[in-house]
């Protein structure tokens, strides 16, 4: 099956060992920057200067700046210092397809928000621009992303977007009562009560009824849903 990729960045969602990873890398070509899961890094020389000269005789135009000393050898690097390194030369390649493999784990809090908003402006900066990112993390897509890819068994869904997957996962609030007789039959992902006052998901659409609050998953919530479910 092929996958159409729309400009912008799509997340790439499932279990784990589904076949995120299998898949990222069926991608890479001549005209893909690809960050690797951390443990499958690579690195050339010793220092972080060698590794930018080797990087840029791929990519001549790349530069880049690094919060830390390009001097540094690279064995010294922490986990953190090491994903900057390779995400900062692969939006440097400017490349129209980019690959992200888990690109913020081992982040601290800020490095992760520094590098979400170089991820906005390189896409802003050329709304042509393709990126996949994997993530387990679903708060690490919510607010980048506005489709899923999923993948389940290394079966690759066609891309979907997140406002059009939502109305999927309504939020029943209402009387027990008649929360219990609207949801009758229906899929039901979790139910949970507080005195006379029921609130249910369900994993089918819902119009909802007089009396009863209807609401919808946000971006994180709708995103571990549609990781985790395979219907």
């Amino acid at each position: 099956m092929t996958i159409h990729h729309s400009p912008g960045i799509s997340a790439l969602i499932g279990p784990n060992a589904a076949g995120k990873t299998y898949y990222l890398r069926s991608l890479i070509g001549p005209d893909a920057a690809y960050v690797p899961a951390a443990a499958d890094a690579l690195f050339a020389g010793r220092t972080v200067a060698d590794h930018i000269a080797w990087a840029r005789e791929a990519t001549p135009r790349a530069a880049l700046t690094l919060p830390f000393d390009t001097s540094t050898r690279l064995s010294k690097l922490s986990v953190g210092q090491r994903r900057e390194l390779t995400f900062a030369l692969a939006l440097a390649a400017e490349k129209p397809l980019l690959l992200l493999d888990e690109p913020f784990d081992g982040l601290d809090a800020a490095t992760r928000a520094r590098l979400r908003n170089d991820l906005i402006d390189f896409v802003a900066a050329d709304e042509t621009r393709v990126v996949i990112m994997a993530s387990h993390r679903s708060e690490d897509l919510a607010g980048l992303a506005d489709r899923v890819i999923r993948v389940f068994d290394c079966d690759i869904s066609q891309p979907l977007l997140l406002d059009d997957a939502r109305t999927s996962f309504p939020v029943l609030t209402g009387r027990k009562e008649d929360v219990d007789k609207l949801i009758a039959g229906r899929d039901v992902i979790a139910a949970q009560s507080l005195g006379p006052t029921l609130r249910a998901q369900l994993a089918e659409p819902c119009d909802g009824a007089d009396g009863i609050e209807l609401s919808y998953p946000n971006d994180t919530e709708l995103i571990d849903l549609l990781a985790t479910r395979k219907a």
